[in-house]
């Protein structure tokens, strides 16, 4: 059974402990750092994904463990093909912290190859990247700024059943427009706030055992609609609460259960999803020259593909068909 919670509360009790396990339409889970007994060992990870139907753009950022990680991806999903590259540092003294707050702050990395700058606005958010040399062959540059617009998020606060300051917290907030430039090599990519969407995928965690996740995403415009998708596999004890929901034009609408069939150690293959009675969707990736269009990270995978298949909520008034939307499907281990 899945609870919803409504109220504004902290994530830690006085004792360390995740007490309001469920999920919300809106932020309404304080992190309060400072109270965990596990302080000091919390992993996170900024995630976002910019797409306009012609090209999709992938950035996370991540401090897990003693690494830090920076994974960027860029598909060109008209003429096919999907350049990627990484910076993957080990942490000592100084620790590259990311943004506490949603509308303030600023994270800036730098090395001899690779300046980003992200920025949070009570607006929404500002991208920008120069990498020199991309995946060896090309340079990247990129300047976005992500408008935010009304509309719910996703979040779930999932302690562990065995220990409860253990916890995985998730915010899937797709609800922004996009508009800028996206360059590699000699081609130029423009976005506008008309074609241009964005997520922002926001996690922080403490875990006692490694996790293989998977996530489907996508996020397209469908019968004039804007239409998100986020179906995530289990982290934590999810009896209260788990990641799978889709949004129509905003309005956030939740899914159960899903039964998951398909072969990580063949990206070329379908994969497909089931619910008992909502969801029955299959993805197909996108492949060139007989392999999937795929971008392998260090730890992480992003597949580019499509969908298939419908899904039909007691919510909606008839079912919503999926067949040929744009998507990507998102390996990472943590």
């Amino acid at each position: 059974m899945q609870h919803e919670i409504t109220h504004i509360c902290n994530v830690f009790e006085e004792n360390g402990e995740v007490m309001n396990a469920g999920w919300s339409r809106q932020p309404v889970f304080t992190y309060n750092e400072p109270m965990s007994k596990m302080s000091g060992k919390h992993g996170e990870r900024d995630c976002y994904f910019v797409n306009n139907g012609e090209v999709s753009l992938y950035l996370s950022v991540e401090n897990i463990g003693l690494e830090f990680a920076v994974k960027i991806a860029v598909a060109d999903l008209k003429r096919g093909g999907v350049i990627s590259d990484f910076v993957v540092k080990k942490i000592n003294l100084i620790k590259n912290e990311l943004p506490t707050e949603s509308d303030k702050g600023e994270f800036l990395y730098s090395d001899k190859r690779l300046q980003l700058q992200l920025t949070n606005t009570p607006q929404g958010r500002i991208l920008k990247g120069d990498f020199i040399d991309f995946a060896n062959i090309r340079n990247l540059y990129f300047n976005l700024v992500l408008k935010k617009n009304m509309g719910d998020s996703l979040n779930v606060l999932a302690p562990f059943e065995r220990n409860r300051k253990y916890f995985y917290l998730k915010r899937f907030v797709p609800k922004f427009v996009a508009s800028g430039v996206i360059r590699v090599g000699g081609l130029e990519y423009r976005l506008s706030e008309t074609d241009g969407r964005a997520y922002f995928d926001w996690t922080r965690f403490c875990k006692p055992l490694h996790h293989d996740y998977q996530r489907l995403s996508a996020d397209c415009v469908i019968d004039g609609r804007r239409v998100s998708l986020c179906l995530a596999s289990r982290v934590g004890d999810n009896r209260f609460g788990n990641e799978n929901c889709f949004f129509v034009d905003g309005r956030l609408h939740k899914l159960d259960s899903m039964a998951v069939r398909g072969n990580p150690a063949r990206l070329d293959r379908p994969f497909f999803f089931r619910s008992s009675s909502e969801a029955d969707i299959t993805f197909k990736p996108f492949t060139v020259g007989g392999e999937a269009m795929a971008a392998e990270m260090s730890a992480s995978t992003v597949i580019f593909g499509r969908l298939y298949g419908e899904i039909d909520s007691r919510e909606l008034s008839s079912p919503l068909v999926l067949d040929n939307t744009q998507a990507h499907l998102v390996f990472s281990g943590f």
